[in-house]
């Protein structure tokens, strides 16, 4: 498990844009079937926001994160199949500043 925080930590410091992206992809594929869905995502989402909650103000809504993984999947899911493929995952993201500006932020870590 050490092994791969560090793996983890190396590939989000000095890895391409495209293995960055896959490792985030990776996190989401709870089961590793190729396919985020939205069971998937969710637990995800609530584990950050359960994390996040407490420290935050105003106190993040009950609903928020499935309002989080409805908005994701609106725009990753792009045949609207309900599942986000990583071929979805990848394109989406690289066409998104937003992400991709913080995907520059963990460079400027180190």
């Amino acid at each position: 498990l050490e092994q791969d925080f560090v793996i983890g930590l190396s590939i989000l410091l000095r890895g391409t844009v495209h293995e960055k992206l896959s490792w985030a992809f990776n996190l989401y594929d709870i089961n590793k079937d190729g396919y985020i869905t939205k069971e998937e995502m969710l637990a995800i989402m609530k584990s950050i926001y359960d994390m996040m909650g407490r420290y935050t103000y105003p106190i993040v809504r009950e609903d928020a994160p499935f309002e989080h993984v409805e908005k994701f999947f609106q725009k990753m899911d792009k045949n609207q199949d309900g599942v986000v493929t990583i071929e979805e995952f990848l394109e989406t993201c690289q066409k998104d500043e937003n992400i991709m500006n913080s995907m520059q932020l963990f460079e400027n870590v180190i």
